[in-house]
């Protein structure tokens, strides 16, 4: 279990580094923790990820602020990673525990629904998202998670659509042997009609031969539970408000 919760956190830090340092952000490394910051409201994109179980989680988290310090914002800036974490001290405050979950390689199943991988401009798959995810919540501005360069960057894009319209959206990063599965999103008009789980399909497979894995939501959970991903453990986060 140790080995793969280090595996992940390698997996989760470098698909952040991927695309933040080609959008102008920073990152930063240790062997302790990786770090990763766009220099402004990112979702869940900037935080400082925890490579293994931390010994001076204290010294940690003033190393995490003072990265975080070298950006004034805004937005949340996590800390976060496989083992559990006590109470936070202020500026610090808890975020939640979402489970983390893999699915081992297997062909996904046929769908009706249309799902497509974005290959050209991303701008309509970021519209999709901070729409459905939504992103507007956490101070999201346009090219900032999904700018031009994404494609050079490892990660892979796919775009669900409902009569023609973009509706949903997964994205999928292969690193060590293991793919992230991220930006899962359904446009409120689009639930309840199996796009979550085509979407999901899509990412999950985009490396046939790597085990898929993602931190699901209280909403996705059950539509990861069916399609055969089993829960490692529970993520643990703290988060700071620039």
């Amino acid at each position: 279990m140790t080995d793969m919760l280090t595996r992940y956190a390698r997996l989760l830090a470098a698909s952040a580094d991927a695309h933040v340092a080609l959008q102008g952000g920073k990152v930063s490394r240790s062997d302790d923790m990786w770090l990763a910051d766009f220099g402004g409201a990112a979702g869940f994109a900037n935080g400082a990820t925890l490579l293994r179980e931390p010994e001076d989680l204290g010294r940690l988290a003033g190393e995490a602020l003072e990265f975080a310090g070298l950006h004034e914002g805004p937005g949340l800036f996590y800390l976060w990673g496989g083992w559990p974490l006590p109470e936070p001290v202020a500026p610090w405050r808890t975020d939640g525990q979402p489970p983390l979950m893999i699915r081992e390689p297997g062909e996904p199943p046929r769908l009706p629904h249309h799902v497509e991988e974005v290959t050209g401009d991303p701008a309509e798959f970021e519209a999709t998202v901070a729409r459905a995810y939504p992103l507007d919540r956490a101070g999201w501005q346009p090219g900032r998670l999904f700018g031009a360069g994404v494609h050079a960057t490892g990660w892979r894009l796919f775009l669900g659509r409902l009569d023609g319209l973009p509706v949903a959206t997964a994205a999928a990063y292969t690193y060590d042997g293991l793919t992230e599965v991220n930006y899962v999103s359904v446009a409120p008009e689009a639930r309840g009609r199996g796009f979550a789980a085509a979407v999901t399909f899509a990412a999950a497979c985009a490396d046939p031969a790597a085990p898929a894995m993602l931190l699901a939501s209280d909403l996705g959970l059950p539509v990861y539970q069916k399609m055969g991903f089993r829960e490692l453990t529970r993520f643990h986060m703290w988060a700071y408000e620039r």
